[in-house]
């Protein structure tokens, strides 16, 4: 993608240090990926030192559904999502991904093509990375592997539990747990995201969600304004949220320090 730019790590994400011992130097690693920072360092310098940093800008087109996919991504603190192309040219989103994992799943699972359009819903910094130097990184060191499988897990999970969530709870509560899992994500208050692409994100017409949004004010847990959502209190969208979240945020309860 010609319109994405690359920047030197250090300027564009807060690092996290990995302390120097006498088995190899210090190397600044970008532990926010809660993947990346599971691996063992010498398997995180390796998969860093095949990557490249990015900065993804909202609404950037990572894959069209049928593409090959060439390049993964490992997001931290952006996030993209996959969606579902309708013939009225409507949008659904199936799943999101941040920091939790990578993007181009698929290519490591056995089908090198996207299955869905993927595009950026919030911009940041990712780590960007061949699909082919991660298959032979993943050969070769079994926490890399496994990470990868897990992210599939979570994946797979995610896709499973929204569609429950979809037919089973409110639209107060479905917009609570979205606005968590991106808040996971995101690792910042303010959320840069109109009523109207929140609505096209969760499949419901704006004005159900300017209701919901109105009520979330109301209990002080939000503020809306002009194209961004600040949650003002997460305590009161995780009460409100359905049971939902409880296996959506697990990923994010006991994160690698940073």
């Amino acid at each position: 993608m010609s319109n994405v730019k690359l920047y030197d790590f250090d300027s564009i994400t807060r690092p996290a240090e990995v302390a120097a011992d006498r088995r190899g130097p210090k190397l600044i690693i970008p532990t926010r990926n809660l993947l990346v920072g599971s691996l063992p360092q010498n398997v995180a310098n390796e998969l860093v030192a095949a990557s490249h940093p990015v900065h993804l800008k909202p609404r950037d087109l990572i894959y069209e559904a049928g593409d090959e996919i060439g390049l993964a991504y490992f997001p931290i603190d952006c996030v993209i999502s996959s969606l579902a192309l309708l013939e009225d040219g409507s949008t659904v989103e199936i799943a999101m991904a941040g920091r939790e994992g990578l993007v181009g799943i698929p290519a490591l699972i056995g089908r090198g093509r996207a299955l869905h359009w993927t595009r950026v819903s919030v911009g940041g910094s990712a780590l960007r990375i061949s699909v082919a130097a991660l298959e032979a990184l993943g050969n070769r060191h079994e926490a890399l592997h496994r990470g990868i499988l897990e992210s599939y897990r979570d994946l797979f999970t995610q896709i499973c539990q929204r569609s429950v969530c979809n037919v089973r709870h409110t639209l107060l509560q479905r917009l609570c747990v979205w606005l968590l899992m991106l808040h996971d994500r995101v690792g910042r208050d303010e959320l840069p995201l109109t009523q109207e692409e929140i609505a096209g994100r969760i499949s419901v017409r704006r004005a159900g969600v300017s209701v919901a949004t109105t009520m979330l004010e109301a209990l002080h847990g939000i503020t809306s304004r002009r194209g961004r959502i600040v949650i003002l209190d997460r305590g009161t969208l995780e009460h409100t949220a359905c049971e939902c979240y409880e296996i959506l945020g697990k990923r994010f309860e006991n994160p690698p320090a940073e």
